[in-house]
């Protein structure tokens, strides 16, 4: 079945979400044209250094992020897995953007697209830093003529 389909019944259905908070979650990422998985394995190092396989919410793959909705914050058991999942994905350079129940009554939808622009604009900087760039000049042609046009308003055309 095409993965796209297999998406689009998922959280119309809302049968293949774990919980709400995700499902809108997912309806979001979609109705912005936002590709992502949804749990994709990923082989991560634990504090203890063990790898493991672990299943965070949501990869968006043309972000290199992830979205991590902790639906059951507050919960105090639940909180310490929190600072766990928080500390493991700090720790293997992942970018994740945490979502926590109560942001769902506010603008949530803002805070991914902040973070998205965020991460993107700080992925690029580091890709501007290598030394590639600095050595890189813009390619200069004798006098730019040909690069320049002029719009002849008789002829209703550029030259």
């Amino acid at each position: 079945m095409d993965q796209n389909l297999e998406k689009k019944i998922a959280y119309q259905n809302k049968s293949n979400y774990k919980s709400e908070g995700e499902r809108k979650i997912a309806e979001f990422l979609d109705n912005n044209q936002i590709q992502f998985q949804y749990e994709p394995a990923v082989l991560l190092y634990t504090p203890t250094s063990k790898s493991r396989i672990w299943y965070p919410d949501f990869h968006l793959p043309e972000f290199k992020t992830y979205i991590e909705y902790y639906g059951l914050a507050g919960d105090p058991s639940y909180n310490q897995s929190i600072t766990i999942k928080q500390s493991t994905y700090s720790k293997n350079a992942m970018n994740v953007i945490p979502v926590y129940p109560w942001m769902l009554s506010e603008n949530w939808q803002g805070y991914i697209m902040k973070n998205l622009e965020k991460n993107t604009i700080q992925t690029y900087r580091n890709l501007m830093s290598k030394p590639y760039w600095s050595k890189a000049k813009t390619p200069s042609y004798p006098n730019n003529h040909h690069m320049q046009r002029t719009y002849s308003a008789r002829h209703k055309q550029f030259y």
